[in-house]
């Protein structure tokens, strides 16, 4: 399973920064970052094949594809952000993972705008 090529992955790379990491900070930060991109392309075959299930689940129920288009992009926007977020945590950034965080969720309070808008409008248009 891929899992286990992940974490085995992550600790490997922890171990080397746990020995690095007092001679040479930035290096540290670096093999962080580098693992969490090896990881994410890792898993992004993995990610294709529920995006394309989620598709055809929404084709069969007949529900608008543009919907589950803003919900996918809230996801991502979400998993971004989270990603960068700790990374710069990591790095000792917290001032900048605030502000990343803060930027995806005004991102998706946005995105969401067309969501909330037919929800409104359908409860609208249920009351007498």
């Amino acid at each position: 399973m891929d899992i286990f090529k992940i974490c085995i992955i992550a600790i490997i790379a922890v171990i080397v920064i746990l020995t690095i990491k007092p001679q040479m900070a930035n290096m540290s930060v670096m093999i962080t970052i580098v693992t969490g991109v090896i990881i994410f392309m890792m898993i992004i075959p993995t990610l294709e094949e529920v995006i394309s299930s989620i598709l055809d689940i929404v084709s069969m129920l007949d529900i608008g594809v543009e919907h589950i288009g803003i919900i996918l992009k809230i996801i991502g926007i979400s998993y971004i952000c989270e990603f960068s977020s700790q990374i710069c945590i990591d790095a000792g950034e917290t001032a900048i993972a605030s502000k990343i965080e803060l930027a995806g969720k005004i991102l998706i309070m946005f995105i969401s705008v067309p969501i909330i808008t037919r929800l409104l409008s359908l409860i609208t248009s249920l009351m007498p």
